[in-house]
């Protein structure tokens, strides 16, 4: 049995118990879903008391959707920093399927979370989604960038699909059945970019 740790008020630690909680909510999640997940189970996995917990969120509903919204904005903004570290529009492409295998591979509950999981609360889904347009309208423009000019927008939106699809997919293999397919986070990367290299023509 865990046991709980004592909890300070000051802001660090405060942080800290939050990130634990989080952390534990998004593993929970991802392992058995909505209706497997109680404040009860989130509290000992973070070693907190629900008290504790109380502090930071009313209520299942409550967690859940931020830890849906916290974990994706932070997923956005650490690939938007991978694709602005480069100049050419390929190797920030590149830059960035490499940067989503490496999260999946180092997170994939999180990964799980973000993008696997089917979501029953609909405030969740519609967040998530208004979160998903900002971010894919960045990438869209980065597709159009490597296509002939005057490409129309529906073949942009095409290519957009497929790569996006053929990346997390193979993302899902390598998190969960790596040996099956002979997957490892190099191959992954190097069948995504053979992939779009083929759909951008």
């Amino acid at each position: 049995m865990k046991t709980v740790r004592k909890t300070s008020t000051g802001p660090d630690k405060a942080d800290s118990l939050r990130d634990r909680i989080v952390q534990a909510a998004a593993k929970l999640f991802s392992e058995g879903g909505y209706d497997s997940l109680s404040m009860r189970r989130v509290a000992q996995e973070a070693e907190c008391s629900q008290m504790a917990m109380y502090r930071y969120f009313a209520n299942k509903e409550a967690l859940i959707q931020h830890i849906c919204n916290e974990l994706y904005a932070r997923f956005a903004k650490r690939m938007n920093a991978e694709i602005d570290a480069e100049q050419q529009p390929w190797d920030k492409m590149r830059r960035f399927l490499a940067a989503v295998v490496r999260f999946a591979v180092a997170y994939p509950d999180h990964y799980a979370l973000i993008f696997l999981v089917r979501h029953a609360d609909q405030a969740v889904v519609t967040e998530r989604e208004k979160l998903g347009r900002e971010f894919i309208s960045g990438l869209r423009e980065l597709v159009r960038q490597l296509m002939p000019p005057k490409t129309p927008d529906d073949a942009v939106d095409e290519v957009l699909r497929r790569m996006l699809s053929c990346l997390h997919g193979t993302a899902a293999l390598l998190i969960a059945h790596p040996k099956a397919y002979g997957l490892n986070r190099q191959r992954a990367v190097e069948d995504v970019e053979a992939v779009l290299l083929r759909l951008i023509g």
